[in-house]
Formats: C-alpha cells, structure tokens, sequence
C-alpha cells in the first residue's frame, strides 16, 4: 500500500471544497469516502479530495442523491479499470470503438478522459485524485462542474 500524499484536516477540506464539515461525515457515514483517523482528528488525502470533488459534481451539477452517487461512483471506476484494461491484447479497432463506448457511458456521468496536461502546466499544489483514478498514463478525468472544468489525473 502507498503512502497518501496530502494530508488535510476536515476543516481545510471542507473550505477547499466549499463544503460544510457535516457534508463531509455524511459521505464518511454512507461509505462513500474513509478518511484516516488521528485520534479523533479526521485527515484526508489528496486521493479523498478527489472522490469528494467528484461527489459534488455528482449532486451538485448531475443533481444525484445519494443512492444515485453510490452507483455512479461504482459505474466510475468500473468503466475506467476497463478502460485502463483495454489498452492491451486487442486488435486497434476493437480497442478503439471499446473505448469510445465507454467514453459515451462516462460522457452520460458528466466525466470525460482527455489528455493530461504536463506537470509543469499544472497547479502548483498536487492535482485532485492523482493515484485514485484509474486512467491511463498521460490521461485525466475532466468534468464541468458549472464554475468551469476541472481535472483530475493519474501518475
């Protein structure tokens, strides 16, 4: 198991995200996100914040509840452990029109892989998810999250 990158208390998570701390149990109580524990201190990796982004693009901008988060989360990384999967042992065009089926299956999520753009293009803090999704190398997940696009990308 690797060591999460960022550490972050609720408080701080909860502000990056715009967010209120009880919002942030309640997907701890529905099992959406497992934050580490210090003691009583929760504390949220980077790959945590990235489920929590997605999360909120899941309510906030699709307009799901709960029940609907839980099965677009599973459908998520699904779709991309298969996507990450096709990459190999196929013939070019099945490979190709697998992926794009996929893509149009994540497309009706909200989530779309595009090419991921070069570190030294990126934020100086550590990008969202990176690690938590399983996408290709030199690709990221991007949704619009109605305040513009946001990004998330795999080492």
């Amino acid at each position: 198991m690797t060591q999460p990158r960022g550490i972050y208390l609720i408080s701080v998570v909860a502000k990056t995200l715009d967010m209120h701390p009880q919002t942030l149990r309640k997907y701890e109580r529905a099992g959406f996100i497992e934050p580490l524990r210090m003691g009583s201190l929760r504390t949220y990796s980077d790959e945590d914040v990235a489920r929590l982004r997605l999360i909120k693009h899941f309510v906030e901008d699709i307009g799901l509840n709960l029940a609907g988060v839980e099965l677009a989360l599973h459908l998520t990384s699904e779709l991309l452990e298969v996507r990450k999967g096709l990459s190999g042992g196929r013939a070019p065009g099945q490979v190709a029109e697998s992926i794009k089926r996929i893509d149009g299956m994540l497309a009706t999520l909200g989530v779309r892989v595009v090419s991921r753009p070069k570190r030294e293009e990126r934020q100086t803090l550590p990008e969202p998810g990176e690690g938590w999704f399983k996408v290709n190398p030199g690709e990221a997940l991007e949704f619009d999250s109605g305040q513009g696009r946001v990004s998330f990308t795999a080492e």
